[in-house]
């Protein structure tokens, strides 16, 4: 058996690090590894694939715009002032489907507020919940400024149809960054880089995108899709708000 140089052994493992990393990153709130309560009879298929050639996410992916809310008073803002949900889950009208959206109230900085969607499927046979291979974890989308009182964004995720009497049970991970100005202290992130890529050698021509490039994380943040949230937009039926999405 032929034995490899160690400047290969070492790209190959850097290269494996690389593409491990997103799901890996997650910073999921206690308790979100346990094991979903499934009706009776489901039967879990396994390794959802998303219905794209490419697995690229403007392939295979659906965004919803970002919208502001009217100002809200005192007590609605402390409710809810963080969350997401699943608000499409395989209908008719969306077969296949599994919607994810966030709500992110303001701060009334001029930061601004991006968001990264991950589609996570339940396994029966690893007992674990896993990642969606291919594009199944976006890249950082641009939700605006956070000089606003709350915004909601969503994305919408399309698998291939599962094998007839099995089901998809899949839920949502919503990453979110607050960006500034640039800084020496404090972590700066590639916005043209997507999970699971090296960072691109060339340099951004404008000096608009190398802003953008180089802004400093300031604040993060992980929310896991959860139930019987109010006030949801862009649902399938319209309100609908799911922590898991059985997909059949």
């Amino acid at each position: 058996m032929p034995r490899l140089a160690a400047p290969t052994v070492l790209i190959a493992c850097a290269a494996f690090l690389v593409a491990a990393s997103p799901a890996a990153a997650l910073d999921l709130p206690a308790g979100a590894g346990a094991a979903p309560q499934l009706p009776q009879g489901v039967v879990v298929a396994e390794h959802p694939a998303l219905q794209t050639e490419t697995g690229q996410a403007d392939a295979g992916l659906l965004a919803a715009s970002a919208r502001s809310r009217p100002k809200r008073s005192g007590a609605e803002k402390r409710q809810h002032p963080f969350w997401a949900t699943v608000n499409i889950c395989d209908t008719a009208k969306s077969p296949n489907a599994l919607g994810v959206r966030a709500s992110v109230p303001g701060n009334g900085t001029h930061q601004r507020i991006f968001a990264r969607y991950t589609a996570q499927w339940w396994s029966a046979a690893e007992q674990e919940w896993l990642t969606v291979a291919g594009s199944g974890v976006t890249g950082w989308v641009p939700l605006g400024t956070a000089d606003m009182l709350s915004r909601q964004a969503g994305w919408t995720f399309r698998f291939v149809q599962p094998p007839a009497g099995t089901t998809y049970v899949m839920r949502g991970v919503v990453e979110l960054q607050w960006r500034g100005k640039s800084a020496r202290k404090g972590r700066r992130f590639d916005m043209t880089r997507r999970p699971g890529t090296l960072r691109r050698s060339q340099k951004p021509k404008k000096k608009k995108a190398r802003r953008s490039q180089h802004a400093a994380v300031v604040r993060e943040r992980t929310l896991l899709t959860k139930t019987g949230l109010k006030g949801v937009e862009g649902g399938d039926p319209a309100g609908l708000s799911k922590a898991m999405c059985l997909i059949w």
